[in-house]
């Protein structure tokens, strides 16, 4: 091969951006020295494997899922607990300031056998309400505090949690505009040791324009939401200072994109399902790669030029063929 590589163990350090599967011990692989101006052909092939393999590490490059969580906002569908649909039309028996009805008990005024005003309703699973009534029904400003002590506190329309309000659970936590009892409009959410969420909501789901951040390493995405998944445009910050700009499809990387490494290392093109695949050029302070990609690595034609010479074949799993 020449003068111009030696062989050298890797340490974990700097096998960081070197992606091997199942390896169980050290291993050796060229070492170039980037000063030299002479590499004959033998070390352009093997210097482009090594970048082919350096530069799409898989644990660097995958991006987070979000997690799924409709049924994290515990929703409390109140019409089907009131008067009307337990087939009662009015208090049963009254005692003092309480009313008993089929599911529970109320404190407040009744006007016509109708809950009005300000009033109290305790459920017999355990759970409170308290708030404005109108029409024998929750409308207005109030607070639903559930059996297993999650809480409610916000605007009512017709026993339906809609217009704005907070939920709190020991889990999540959610501040923002509600449709039909769910998350629907703007809104912020925070899931415990997780992550913070700031953007629009679709019956309970992200959907539509927001930013993500996790609060276990710092990555974060900003961009296009669509049930609950990155999809669409937008922009991911890696914990380790890598970004990528682009398309997403389901939660990964898919489509056309640029990936931009810490050091200027820079990808531009195609992605399918998280991996570079289709036509790509990676620009490297050694290299410049024009071609096509499969898996994640050069796979098919493509134009290698590196120190002034240039390599123009076909290549097979990073390999250089002919």
């Amino acid at each position: 091969m020449g003068n111009y590589c030696q062989q050298v163990e890797i340490n974990d350090k700097d096998f960081a951006s070197v992606s091997i599967e199942n390896r169980q011990q050290a291993f050796l692989i060229n070492k170039f020295d980037t000063k030299c101006f002479n590499l004959n052909i033998s070390d352009v092939r093997k210097l482009a494997q090594i970048e082919s393999l350096n530069s799409t590490s898989q644990s660097t490059d995958k991006v987070k899922c979000v997690p799924f969580n409709l049924k994290q906002h515990r929703k409390r569908t109140l019409h089907l607990e009131t008067i009307q649909d337990s087939g009662v039309q009015s208090p049963n028996s009254q005692n003092g300031e309480f009313f008993e009805f089929a599911n529970g008990v109320y404190m407040g005024q009744i006007i016509n056998g109708k809950r009005e005003g300000e009033g109290q309703f305790f459920y017999h699973d355990g759970s409170c309400f308290k708030g404005v009534w109108k029409n024998d029904m929750a409308n207005g400003f109030g607070k639903i505090i559930f059996q297993e002590g999650e809480i409610y506190e916000g605007n009512f329309i017709n026993d339906q949690q809609e217009g704005f309000g907070k939920y709190t659970s020991n889990q999540v936590k959610y501040e923002g505009e509600w449709k039909e009892n769910q998350p629907y409009g703007l809104g912020k959410e925070i899931l415990k040791q997780q992550y913070i969420y700031e953007g629009e909501f679709q019956k309970g789901l992200k959907h539509g324009k927001g930013k993500i951040q996790w609060l276990i390493d710092g990555a974060s995405y900003e961009g296009d939401f669509l049930d609950n998944q990155m999809n669409g445009k937008g922009t991911y910050y890696f914990p380790e200072g890598q970004i990528y700009v682009g398309d997403f499809k389901d939660g990964q990387m898919h489509g056309v994109g640029t990936f931009t490494w810490p050091d200027g290392k820079v990808y531009e093109g195609n992605y399918n399902k998280g991996k570079k695949q289709g036509i790509g050029k990676l620009t490297t302070n050694n290299l410049v790669y024009n071609g096509e990609w499969y898996d994640g690595v050069y796979d098919g034609y493509g134009i290698l030029e590196v120190q002034g010479k240039v390599i123009e074949g076909y290549w097979d799993n990073g390999i250089f063929l002919k």
